[in-house]
């Protein structure tokens, strides 16, 4: 059995939704799954997470189980406990992380006596945050092995990661300049070679109606929440530019968040009213009919690198759409580069309206040309971003000594072909 530390997953609204597909597969190659989402949530944004539910234990951070279970442990193994309460306080790099970090300690506990009882291979939390302490902490109490994920957000923040790259199995980073970043923090040689680049995946078998050209405007989505990373200000001048020009279009915003309100008075100001519709949060099944539908000409996302440094890594929003055959529009940063930077979707400069506009237009100009980058950007998907091929790297790493889900499985046909055999007899 895998465990997946998630902070809401398959729970929980639109941040974690790039994690289901990845879960799903694991399960789907007949692996038993166990998923604790750190925060306990009843909400089900996405359809598609309905059949992990079952392999999903959600509670609270705090309750009188958790409470006794911890109680309990603190005097049963004590000199335990004070080496993690150590670390967590002593090596936290200032006390908001560190009390994060005892904040989520108990549950960890609780957790860690339900794994007892059960035959885990291996734990796997998503984020370098708390999901990964919690992982720490479990894995301290049970003797399993533990691995994480690094996204971009959790790098800078460096909650612990010296001492979870000493302690992991392995570390995964979903791009190369996300793995360059952790080896700048970690920066000693027996962890950095624990720091592997796997890429976070999409499903590939995907298929689209052919958009009914000369029936409507060119339509373009932009899949995003409204934080500053984003970059849709430059998206919205963008628009301005080609409205400017007479050019017809519709451009699709789905996302929520912070800047919601900020960006629908830009639109207004802009007077883009009737160019640019808010949809609002959409399920991962709701875009996906888009794509399907054939109502998406385009996605682009025009992400930059803010004044403190947050950036993206590798969008799952555009490996999704890619997936679709659909072409995109997106910026040089982060990762994009590493997605988008052989051609198979168009790169331009962050923060340049102007540079997105011209995009914007060539494709609308040239129907041709939508279709060889939408066919180039399915193929580089199809190749470095398969979930089947990532899980099956994952599945690896969690389980080395028997060399992957191949081997797991013939385990597993061995074990049925005796257990017939002794039904037999």
């Amino acid at each position: 059995m895998i465990v997946y530390i998630t902070a809401k997953a398959p729970y929980g609204q639109l941040g974690e939704a790039y994690i289901l597909p990845e879960m799903s597969a694991i399960k789907e190659k007949g692996m038993e799954l166990l998923i604790f989402p750190r925060d306990r949530s009843d909400e089900l944004f996405h359809t598609s997470a309905k059949h992990l539910l079952d392999n999903t234990l959600s509670c609270p951070i705090m309750d009188l189980a958790i409470a006794k279970s911890f109680l309990k442990t603190v005097f049963q193994r004590p000199l335990l406990f004070l080496d993690i309460i150590s670390n967590i306080v002593l090596l936290s790099r200032n006390i908001q992380i560190a009390l994060k970090n005892l904040i989520v300690l108990p549950k960890s506990i609780y957790l860690s006596g339900i794994l007892r009882k059960k035959k885990i291979l291996h734990i796997h939390a998503h984020y370098g945050s708390t999901t990964s302490t919690m992982a720490y902490i479990i894995s301290r109490f049970t003797g399993i092995p533990w691995s994480f994920t690094v996204h971009r957000w959790d790098i800078p923040e460096n909650n612990l990661l010296g001492l979870k790259c000493k302690n992991a199995a392995f570390v995964r980073a979903i791009d190369k300049k996300g793995r360059e970043e952790v080896i700048g923090i970690v920066n000693e040689s027996p962890q950095t070679d624990r720091i592997k680049v796997i890429h976070v995946g999409v499903n590939v078998d995907c298929s689209r109606k052919e958009a009914e050209t000369g029936q409507r405007a060119f339509t373009f989505l932009c899949p995003a929440m409204f934080v500053l990373k984003k970059g849709h200000k430059y998206l919205f001048e963008a628009c301005k530019l080609l409205l400017n020009k007479g050019l017809k279009f519709k451009c699709l915003v789905a996302g929520d968040g912070p800047l919601k309100e900020e960006f629908r008075s830009m639109v207004s100001t802009l007077e883009l009213k009737g160019n640019i519709d808010f949809l609002g949060p959409l399920s991962q099944e709701s875009i996906f009919d888009l794509y399907q539908r054939g109502r998406i000409d385009a996605v682009v996302l025009p992400s930059i690198v803010t004044e403190d440094g947050e950036k993206e890594g590798i969008p799952v929003a555009l490996m999704e759409a890619m997936a679709y055959a659909i072409p995109v529009v997106s910026t040089n940063t982060g990762g994009i580069p590493e997605l988008l930077g052989d051609g198979s979707g168009i790169l331009v400069k962050e923060k340049d309206p102007v540079s997105l506009a011209i995009s914007i237009e060539k494709l609308m100009s040239d129907r041709a040309y939508c279709g060889v980058l939408g066919e180039k950007g399915r193929m580089k998907v199809e190749k470095d971003f398969n979930i089947s091929i990532i899980s099956n790297q994952l599945l690896s790493l969690f389980m080395p000594e028997a060399g992957g889900m191949l081997e797991y499985n013939k385990v597993k046909h061995i074990k049925s072909v005796f257990a017939g055999q002794n039904n037999v007899f």
